[in-house]
């Protein structure tokens, strides 16, 4: 069963617990109302249970998302001396290669950016400095 199935099942509980307790009126059992009382509040809390699991399946789903176009990413990378770049359809690389340090050390990419003149590159993260780097054309020109 899933999450929102469950939750609806709970709603409908809740709801037959509230009707319950006014056909109730006419009994005079104090056990009775104590039990429908607890009842009632374990299927809240049941409900509430399941609003808490299907927000954490939601940020589960995001990210694996999140990872799954992280990878996919990957993928689609070259590595050209050292770094790794986008690459255009043909599989040249394109533009600017992420920083190697912060790759290797916490699997993230970040994209080196200039840092003096032409040919130091620094990483925004980790501010390692890369001596020479090659930057392509960010677009593919036509090969006619």
């Amino acid at each position: 069963m899933d999450i929102a199935a469950a939750l609806a099942i709970a709603g409908q509980a809740i709801g037959l617990v509230k009707d319950l307790r006014e056909i109730d009126k006419g009994l005079d059992t104090a056990e009775y109302k104590a039990k429908m009382a607890e009842l009632y509040s374990s299927l809240a809390d049941v409900k509430m249970a399941l609003s808490d699991a299907q927000m954490a399946l939601r940020e589960k789903d995001q990210e694996i998302h999140e990872l799954r176009a992280k990878f996919e990413l990957r993928t689609k990378l070259v590595e050209v001396d050292g770094f790794r770049y986008e690459t255009h359809e043909s599989g040249k690389p394109k533009g600017v290669p992420f920083c190697p340090r912060c790759e290797q050390n916490s699997s993230r990419l970040y994209r080196l950016t200039r840092f003096k003149g032409m040919i130091i590159y620094k990483c925004p993260e980790c501010n390692a400095e890369y001596k020479p780097v090659h930057a392509y054309p960010w677009t593919e020109t036509d090969p006619r």
